[in-house]
C-alpha cells in the first residue's frame, strides 16, 4: 500500500531512479561544483587564507542559488539533484565552520557542535527511516535558510580578522545567533515529517497485517 505523503516532502528509495543524463543537467553540474570545492575552502581557512576563502566561500553560496534557479528554470528536477544538493551544502558548511574552529577563530566551538548534531540527526534520521518506511525527506525551506544564513555567518567570520572595523563587532555573533535558530528549526521539522511518516508506515502495515489475517 503507497503511503499518503506529500510528494515535496520525501523521496521513496524504491523508486530513486538516476540515469547518465542527470549528471549532465546545469543544476547539478553546480551541485557537483560545489562539492568540488570543498577540500579548497577548508584547506584555505585552515591555513587562515581568508580573502581566498571568502571569494571561494561567496563562490559556494552563489552556486547554492543558482543550481535551485537553473533546476526550476531549465526543469531539471532529478532524483541525484535531491541528494547532491543538500549533501553539497552539508559539506561545504560543515568542511568551513571545522576550519574555522581548527583555526583558532573566534568562532565559539558549540556552535560548531550544534551544526554537526544537527547534521548527524539528519543523517541518522533518514537512515532509519529508509530502513523502515522506504522514505528519505527532501530539503525544505527551513533547510534551505538554515545553509544560507550558516553560510553568511561563516562569511563574516572569514571577514573579521582582515576587515576588523569593517561591521560592528556584534553583527558576525548576530548572524550566527540567526542561524542557529533556523538550526534548532529545521531539526524540529525534519523531525517532525520523520515521525508522521513513521507513524503513518506503522498504521499502514497494521492494516495490512489484520487485512491478509481475516483472508
Amino acid at each position: 500500500m503507497a503511503l499518503k505523503a506529500p510528494i515535496h516532502q520525501f523521496t521513496e528509495t524504491r523508486t530513486i531512479h538516476i540515469s547518465g543524463r542527470d549528471f549532465l543537467y546545469v543544476s547539478n553540474l553546480i551541485s557537483a561544483f560545489r562539492l568540488l570545492i570543498v577540500p579548497v575552502l577548508f584547506w584555505l581557512i585552515y591555513r587562515k587564507s581568508y580573502k581566498l576563502a571568502i571569494v571561494v566561500g561567496g563562490i559556494a553560496v552563489v552556486s547554492d542559488l543558482l543550481d535551485g534557479f537553473f533546476a526550476r528554470v531549465l526543469n531539471q528536477h532529478s532524483e541525484l539533484g535531491y541528494i547532491l544538493d543538500p549533501v553539497a551544502d552539508k559539506f561545504a558548511i560543515g568542511a568551513g565552520i571545522f576550519a574555522l574552529v581548527l583555526s583558532n577563530s573566534t568562532f565559539p566551538i558549540w556552535a560548531f557542535a550544534a551544526v554537526i548534531f544537527r547534521d548527524v540527526a539528519i543523517v541518522l534520521g533518514n537512515a532509519y527511516l529508509a530502513y523502515k518506511a522506504k522514505m528519505i525527506t527532501r530539503s525544505n525551506w527551513w533547510g534551505k535558510c538554515t545553509s544560507f544564513s550558516l553560510s553568511i555567518a561563516v562569511i563574516l567570520y572569514l571577514i573579521r580578522p582582515i576587515r576588523p572595523h569593517l561591521f560592528p563587532e556584534w553583527l558576525d555573533f548576530l548572524m550566527l545567533c540567526v542561524a542557529l535558530v533556523f538550526v534548532v528549526i529545521s531539526t524540529v521539522s525534519y523531525a517532525r515529517h520523520m515521525f508522521r511518516m513513521l507513524k503513518l508506515d506503522s498504521i499502514q502495515t497494521n492494516a495490512a497485517h489484520q487485512t491478509h489475517n481475516k483472508s
